[in-house]
């Protein structure tokens, strides 16, 4: 089970211990964990989702024991928690420096030296970035009990082995331990906000640009009134029932260019000769508008049936019956 404790470097103003070295990198003392408490874990972060709280003692016997404080020594010293443990794999992109060996024992805490190798993790523990934040895996203890201090717990940590240890932001609880899984929540969570702040401003600025385009209300007026008007100069070639809901001023220019015109001219426009032939047949005369008078030989020129005349055979079929129209019916 991964686990992680915080505690405090200390006050900004100095950090006991902090030793500069000629090559600038900066060496500091940390009390890295506190053993004889009972800390208060959500369910959930100890694989236990069907409880609210878990009380976890850590006991001295397990924290302090030689394998335990062993397993501090050269681990790497990263900037926040990293997202998976500190491998080969991922030890050069996650480590700033790294924990010195002469790990002890200081009353109820792990004290520990950390070298800092690299420039950011400095100036971040410089600029006040105090807290470290332990990363370890160990063993919890189902089996329920009592502290020394009289706190009753319902797990015990055992088998205690440090990853890495963390320089984290925000120190809330000074000198106290705490669970790190929660600040990180509390970070991924920051950043899920500024993420969400981030859209939003995105969001008013396309809502501005939007607003910018919407036309005040002369404009509204002047948009209608010019509507108005296409709309009767339409009808008087439609008709009064022509409906232009849903149609672009475009498309009401077409329909009445295609009832004065033809609807075979009409489609061969583009919309600026549907605009100007529009103006040409709305200034004329118009009649109340009627559909084209039937015409069979138009329809007959523009529905042309697969078994029509060629031109020729329809002059050779008129010459024929021309000559032969004298004739009794039954000599043809």
């Amino acid at each position: 089970m991964h686990i992680f404790d915080r505690l405090s470097l200390g006050p900004a103003a100095g950090i006991a211990g902090a030793r500069p070295l000629g090559n600038g990198a900066l060496v500091v003392q940390a009390r890295a964990a506190r053993a004889g408490n009972v800390q208060v874990y959500r369910g959930d972060e100890v694989a236990r989702p069907d409880l609210a709280q878990v009380r976890i003692y850590r006991d001295p016997d397990e924290i302090f024991r030689p394998e335990s404080l062993r397993s501090f020594g050269h681990k790497p010293v990263t900037l926040d928690h990293p997202p998976e443990a500190v491998t080969p794999r991922t030890w050069r992109g996650v480590a700033r420096g790294h924990v010195g060996d002469e790990v002890v024992r200081d009353g109820e805490f792990v004290r520990i030296p950390m070298l800092l190798a690299d420039s950011a993790a400095i100036a971040a523990v410089q600029g006040g970035r105090r807290e470290i934040s332990v990363g370890y895996t160990c063993d919890l203890d189902w089996t329920p009990g009592t502290a020394p201090d009289g706190s009753p717990y319902d797990a015990r940590q055992t088998q205690v082995i440090v990853d890495h240890v963390a320089i984290v932001a925000q120190g809330r609880a000074g000198p106290d331990c705490r669970i790190g899984d929660a600040d990180r929540r509390l970070a991924e969570a920051e950043a899920r906000a500024q993420a969400a702040e981030t859209a939003l401003a995105q969001r008013d600025g396309e809502v501005a640009a939007l607003r910018a385009r919407v036309p005040d209300e002369a404009a509204l007026d002047a948009l209608a009134a010019e509507r108005g008007a296409l709309v009767e100069q339409a009808r008087r070639i439609l008709g009064d029932a022509f409906d232009p809901a849903g149609l672009t001023p475009e498309a009401i220019r077409r329909a009445a260019v295609a009832r004065a015109l033809g609807e075979a001219e009409a489609a061969d426009m583009s919309p600026a000769a549907i605009e100007g032939a529009f103006r040409v047949v709305a200034a004329g005369p118009h009649q109340a508008v009627q559909s084209h008078a039937p015409d069979p030989l138009r329809d007959a020129l523009r529905h042309r049936s697969a078994d029509a005349l060629t031109p020729e055979a329809a002059h050779a079929a008129m010459v024929e019956t021309l000559r032969n129209a004298w004739k009794p019916a039954g000599a043809r």
